[in-house]
This record gives C-alpha cells, sequence and structure tokens, in this order.
C-alpha cells in the first residue's frame, strides 16, 4: 500500500505530526532530521476471528484457512503508513501531499 505523504513546514511541525499519530497508536519505523516514517498495522475484527476460530473447532479446520486469509488482508492491505517530510521535491520531482484529514486515526489493530 502506498503511504500517506504528509508535508510539514518545518522541523518543529514535523515533531508534533509525528507525536500526533504516536499518540493515536502509530509506531515510528524511521526518522531523519527532514522526515518520520509511521505505520499502523491492522488485524482485522477480532470478533470475526474469534467466531472463525470456533467454528474451526467444531465444524471444519477450513474456517483456519479463512481466518488466515482474513487476517493476512487486514494486515497487508488495511494496515496504515505515514511519511512525514519538510521536503517539498524528490530527486528532482514534485512530492504529491496527502491532506490530514484524509487518514483515519482510528482505523487499526483489531477494528
Amino acid at each position: 500500500m502506498k503511504p500517506y505523504t504528509l508535508h510539514a513546514k518545518n522541523k518543529k511541525e514535523l515533531e508534533e505530526l509525528r507525536d500526533l499519530f504516536i499518540e493515536n497508536g502509530f509506531k515510528l519505523n524511521t526518522e531523519g532530521d527532514n522526515f518520520s516514517f509511521l505505520f499502523k498495522r491492522a488485524y482485522g475484527n477480532w470478533i470475526a476471528h474469534l467466531i472463525f476460530i470456533i467454528l474451526a473447532c467444531i465444524v471444519s479446520a477450513l474456517f483456519i484457512f479463512v481466518n488466515l486469509v482474513i487476517f493476512l488482508y487486514y494486515f497487508y492491505k488495511k494496515s496504515q503508513y505515514v511519511l512525514i517530510t519538510t521536503k517539498i521535491t524528490n530527486d528532482g520531482e514534485k512530492i504529491e501531499f496527502d491532506k490530514l484529514e484524509s487518514i483515519d486515526l482510528k482505523k487499526g489493530k483489531f477494528s
């Protein structure tokens, strides 16, 4: 999944945005002088996982496979990645930025 890219005007704003995301459950992956890269993993709905585990115990082990597919889908497709940078260009190309409002801070983990 393509990371959300946010622009910070200066180092102080970068640190404020980074702290906002950390307070909302994001983990800091990499940090430099002019960027921070954060992520929040998604695992799927815990109730659905519980139901599939119970069905696997009662009915068929096939439900474990379905549960694994659901988990992997959320883990790889629904996890969120955020790059906060003070740079406007990268190797001469203009960076396209996302708006902070487009990022769902509550989404992730077990939803």
